[in-house]
């Protein structure tokens, strides 16, 4: 049977994938349900050791860690989102109304780069080559942009749509926990060899402690980097400093890589009153980027997952590779127990 299967999907392995893609989307809002329960778990423990010393019952103590640490989580993001959607609006207007200036600045600045640099001035008329190009092919797909508008909207609606289930599902997770992990434990000791039962619940054990020091780890240093990136932007009195600098604590979450996702933000944001300022912008990054990679993050993350620099780094690729953000995000805790499982076995 496991053969005769085996064939069939080979022989429709595109009706294969279409289905496996379809049931993946399926499952979409409820593994971002879990994901959030999971996240919104790890502070809720901790209160809840904390509550269990003035409050008796044990119930009322993890409904009340559990409502706040949600509530905490909830506000983060809305957080984040109101200061940084009405400043992206502001950017926008200043960039339309800027781009005509920056565009002059930049011709006439290559002008005399090209004036005192000859032999750049056949690099640069290639280049310009290109650009026109590039605009010639966006004006003969204009006629697209309703669709494109329309696939957007469509596309924010259904990832709210998928948000509000995965919150739901989450709620029921959160407050349901003691009892679904009973319920798993009874199936498994039912269903699984008592001694794969206990390999199963060790692997658990140590990839519940991993994924926990991990994602509180890299919460903190997040928090860490924000901070210092929105007090010296105010210290430099860069433009949009507690917007860009939530942006890139939020976006420092993704290990390596995140940090500079939300400099890209910054930038795009910074360049619309002015390029020069936006350079800055990022030399600035670039240094506190360096200063934290090589003395916070070591201390703060690489030391409570216990995985080398190196295998971070491939980790993050593979994962981004392979699954895109989830995979860089989940990539790092993921290998870190694969390493100390490993370990474990060698002693």
């Amino acid at each position: 049977m496991i053969g005769a299967a085996l064939a069939l999907a080979v022989v429709y392995f595109p009706k294969v994938v279409e289905a496996f893609s379809a049931f993946a989307g399926l499952l979409k809002p409820l593994l971002l349900g879990v994901v959030i329960a999971y996240l919104v778990d790890i502070p809720a423990k901790k209160l809840e050791l904390k509550f269990q010393k003035r409050i008796k019952k044990p119930i009322v103590a993890r409904a009340l860690a559990t409502c706040i640490s949600l509530l905490l989580f909830l506000l983060f993001i809305a957080g984040v989102l109101v200061l940084l959607l009405p400043q992206l609006g502001v950017a926008i207007k200043q960039f339309g109304t800027n781009l005509p200036v920056l565009y002059q600045e930049s011709v006439e600045s290559l002008q005399q780069l090209m004036s005192r640099r000859p032999e750049l001035e056949q690099g640069f008329t290639l280049l310009e080559t290109y650009v026109n190009a590039g605009i010639e092919q966006v004006k003969a797909s204009s006629p697209k942009i309703a669709d494109y508008t329309i696939s957007l909207l469509g596309g924010a609606v259904s990832s709210v749509a998928t948000g509000l289930i995965a919150l739901i599902f989450s709620l029921y997770l959160l407050f349901g926990k003691h009892r679904l992990v009973s319920q798993l434990s009874y199936l498994a000791k039912r269903f699984i060899p008592e001694q794969h039962y206990h390999k199963i619940t060790a692997i658990l054990i140590v990839a519940n402690r991993t994924f926990s020091k991990f994602f509180t780890g890299q919460f903190l240093e997040a928090l860490i980097l924000g901070t210092l990136c929105t007090l010296g932007m105010l210290l430099f009195q860069f433009p949009f400093a507690l917007t860009v600098g939530s942006v890139v604590g939020m976006t420092a979450l993704i290990p390596l890589v995140g940090a500079y996702l939300g400099g890209a933000v910054g930038f795009v944001l910074i360049f619309g009153q002015s390029l020069r300022l936006a350079l800055f912008f990022v030399l600035f990054l670039v240094i506190l980027q360096q200063l934290e990679g090589n003395i916070i993050y070591p201390r703060v993350v690489g030391s409570s997952v216990g995985l080398p620099g190196v295998w971070v780094f491939v980790s993050v690729i593979l994962g981004a590779g392979l699954f895109g953000v989830p995979g860089v995000l989940f990539g790092v805790p993921l290998a870190a127990t694969v390493y100390q499982l490993l370990k474990q076995s060698k002693q």
